[in-house]
């Protein structure tokens, strides 16, 4: 990996360890057995940078706290389902059965989860929802940790639409690139960008379903821009997509950079490494931000106390940063990783 992982994780140590100092001796109620910690993660998918994020950023976590709470080591047992709901679900009896001391779960469906979080709740195991949360119609983790994805997607947008009026331009057409409707942070992005577009009186003209796949994307994203050649806005759930817009809007000659004639207004959502010189070149004009160290943190607050045996606040959240083209490279940001 590049030098700027160690400046990154570095910063993340220590945060982590000035928390971990707070306190000179073990915490007794999860100082058992040998001191070996071991934790399993299920994940839908891990193939991109945000995954790997996502985990370098979580054991750092972990490790930097675990021997204030009497462990000296810590073991991930990552599973992959594929996007399998009923794959996922027998990943995650495999993991009660090993007798894990915790289970993470980035899910794949936030309504078929709901099995296993009660099969690890029966186990007594410790279950916690990393981004992704269940359905509220299924059985609760002892805790979710994520991403307010609503706010995201409402903070950027607001940014995002003040910007296009302080540059005295009216959005002509917007159209709308969603996510999987099986998970929920899909779901809440519309909700969050239908809202800032309301604040400032407009609204989707489209939506374009991209089910988390550039060619799915690619396809319907052609068809809406075909149908709505006017449109001057487009909103994207996640900017690990943006090749596709790229795609269309270079074959209709409408890729052109911020502040030249003919200009698409693009917002978008997470910041991965493939959009970073997207906005630096102009062609992105916001982006809603992960932060994962500050999701890091709340995970293994949680986790030394369910391990302890105490109930904590179910649902936890931390809120989204603000990319644009001034701050692309002047702040440190979890993409800068993995570029």
């Amino acid at each position: 990996m590049k030098k700027v992982i160690t400046l990154i994780f570095a910063i993340c140590m220590v945060v982590f360890v000035i928390t971990a100092c707070d306190s000179d001796t073990p915490d007794e109620s999860t100082a058992e057995g040998d001191g070996h910690l071991t934790i399993g993660f299920s994940w839908t998918h891990k193939n991109d940078d945000l995954f790997f994020g996502m985990a370098d950023t979580l054991d750092y976590a972990v490790q930097a706290t675990m021997g204030q709470h009497g462990f000296d080591s810590v073991e991930w047992v990552h599973v992959i389902s594929g996007a399998n709901a009923q794959r996922q679900a027998d990943d995650i009896d495999d993991l009660i059965v090993r007798g894990v001391d915790a289970i993470v779960v980035y899910a794949f469906d936030s309504v078929a989860i709901g099995s296993s979080i009660e099969a690890a709740r029966a186990a007594d195991i410790p279950i916690i929802l990393y981004d992704r949360p269940a359905d509220s119609s299924v059985a609760q983790p002892d805790v979710f940790v994520g991403l307010d994805t609503v706010a995201q997607a409402y903070d950027a947008g607001v940014y995002f639409f003040q910007m296009m009026e302080d540059a005295g331009v009216e959005p002509t057409g917007i159209i709308s690139i969603i996510g999987d409707l099986a998970d929920q942070n899909a779901l809440n992005r519309i909700e969050g960008f239908d809202a800032a577009a309301a604040r400032f009186g407009t609204q989707v003209t489209v939506t374009v379903p991209s089910e988390w796949d550039s060619d799915v994307a690619l396809a319907n994203f052609t068809t809406a821009w075909l149908a709505n050649p006017d449109a001057n806005v487009v909103l994207i759930a996640s900017d690990f997509i943006i090749t596709a817009v790229q795609s269309v809007l270079e074959a209709n000659d409408a890729w052109v950079p911020m502040g030249e004639d003919g200009h698409i207004w693009i917002c978008s959502q997470d910041g991965f490494p493939v959009g970073l010189q997207f906005i630096r070149d102009g062609y992105i004009a916001v982006s809603g931000v992960y932060n994962l160290e500050g999701m890091a943190d709340l995970f293994q607050n949680a986790l030394w106390e369910l391990l302890a045996g105490r109930t904590v606040e179910p649902y936890q959240t931390v809120g989204a940063a603000i990319m644009t083209r001034e701050n692309v490279d002047t702040q440190v940001w979890w993409a800068h990783a993995y570029e």
